[in-house]
């Protein structure tokens, strides 16, 4: 203390105007009150229930800050695993008409005349409903028909394939193009345990009779099985097979696609939306939607647990906090005497009340600090070095993490806002406080 009024005494001498001395009037207070707050922390050999107090302040906020900080990782750990999967099997951008076949070669040669410096690759594809027969099981399924080339082009389905691999002599669009030559079919490795085929077994395909609007009958195309893939999904890795879309003309007896997948040469989030408004207005006969778009139901599902975890624990973390109000109102009590001499010798109650500020907020910033610290790293150990498995009910094999920058700075935001919250409710308990009367019975 003798130190610091030293120095303002000296800082006082050396000022040579209003305006200075005014500044080092207002920084000799700061600087008192963070050295008042930091001796009542950091000395309370003498009150034990105060020290105690303090420890569970710092306790409940590193806590809080870490639970929330933990959640939101491994939240953005799963929107971030789940967009990936969906947005590798599904291109950014699809057009499609319901109710009507595409000319995918004219709608292509428009698209790269004007958009091409945006698109990466298109590729149509043909979907239906048929059943598998194959020991004495009938299994109904959802097959695509494609272009091998260019899907390859637009999706990471060539990379999924797990049986037979790529030979080391080959790429995966040559490997994958030779799978699905006319007559092979590739399904998800679920859907292959569930039927019980192999590689290079023959199945049955029943489909509808083409054009037969009176009565539905099935008519039998035998295929042979030349590959597994496996992408992560449970809608496709049980329920989807892939065919060269040449054997699905032939056997529906029709000509164009259902929808024309594009891939875009930059995949952020402007970029998509431009090209989307611009194939809308170039093509507004047809309807031109993103991949979110066809998950509707799962982002918006994500989205939702991502923000009510959010509030869920925000509210723990405010809990956590509210100790710091009986600790400021133990403290207030406590320091009765200090407080009532400060009024006394001429500081503001401004100035008084920054020193519990000051202390309150210390405790808020290093305990979440810690705890974001605490959370951080093991967040970063799920992310590159643990595999904690999941059942099979979810997304995803492992559970998944994804750190980001801006979910700590909104974290440590949160915290620090209801840190001062807490902290600025026991202050207008120093107003009501009387200087004679705390000094005529001290």
């Amino acid at each position: 203390m003798l130190n610091l009024l030293d120095a303002a005494r000296q800082a006082m001498v050396s000022c040579t105007s209003v305006s200075q001395f005014n500044q080092k009037i207002i920084f000799f207070m700061n600087s008192l009150s963070f050295h008042l707050a930091w001796r009542y922390l950091t000395h309370t050999h003498n009150n034990a229930s105060i020290k105690y107090m303090i420890r569970m302040c710092f306790m409940g906020i590193m806590i809080g800050t870490c639970a929330l900080m933990l959640t939101l990782i491994i939240t953005n750990g799963f929107e971030a695993v789940i967009s990936e999967k969906i947005r590798g099997i599904n291109a950014p951008l699809t057009i499609c008409s319901p109710g009507r076949r595409l000319h995918e070669a004219s709608i292509k040669a428009v698209l790269m005349k004007d958009f091409g410096h945006d698109i990466a690759g298109i590729s149509g594809s043909s979907l239906k409903q048929v059943f598998i027969d194959h020991a004495d099981t009938q299994t109904m399924i959802m097959l695509r028909g494609i272009t091998p080339a260019d899907e390859a082009s637009v999706s990471s389905l060539p990379e999924k394939i797990v049986q037979p691999r790529e030979p080391l002599r080959q790429n995966q669009c040559v490997h994958f193009t030779e799978l699905l030559k006319p007559g092979n079919m590739v399904i998800g490795y679920k859907l292959a345990h569930n039927v019980r085929l192999n590689i290079g077994d023959s199945c049955t395909v029943l489909l509808p009779k083409p054009r037969n609007k009176k009565q539905v009958k099935l008519v039998s195309r035998t295929v042979t099985i030349s590959g597994f893939f496996n992408v992560g999904l449970e809608e496709y890795d049980s329920n989807m097979a892939f065919i060269n879309h040449d054997t699905v003309d032939e056997w529906f007896n029709e000509e164009g696609v259902d929808q024309l997948a594009i891939a875009l040469r930059a995949s952020d989030h402007a970029t998509e939306q431009r090209c989307l408004k611009q194939f809308q207005k170039r093509l507004p006969q047809l309807t031109v939607v993103r991949w979110q778009e066809q998950y509707p139901a799962l982002v918006a599902s994500l989205k939702l647990e991502k923000y009510v975890m959010f509030f869920v624990l925000a509210l723990i973390t405010l809990v956590a906090c509210m100790n710091m109000i009986s600790l400021l109102f133990m403290q207030i009590q406590h320091k009765r005497r200090d407080i009532a001499l400060f009024k006394a010798i001429g500081m503001q109650p401004l100035g008084i009340g920054k020193i519990f500020l000051w202390m309150g907020m210390l405790i808020t910033i290093s305990a979440s600090l810690v705890g974001l610290g605490i959370a951080g790293a093991i967040g970063y150990m799920l992310q590159y070095h643990w595999q904690i498995p999941l059942p099979d009910v979810y997304f995803v094999s492992y559970l998944p993490a994804r750190l980001d920058l801006p979910i700590f700075l909104v974290v440590f935001t949160t915290t620090l806002l209801l840190g001062l919250l807490a902290t600025w409710l026991p202050l207008r308990n120093l107003k009501s406080l009387h200087v004679v009367e705390v000094l005529r019975n001290s």
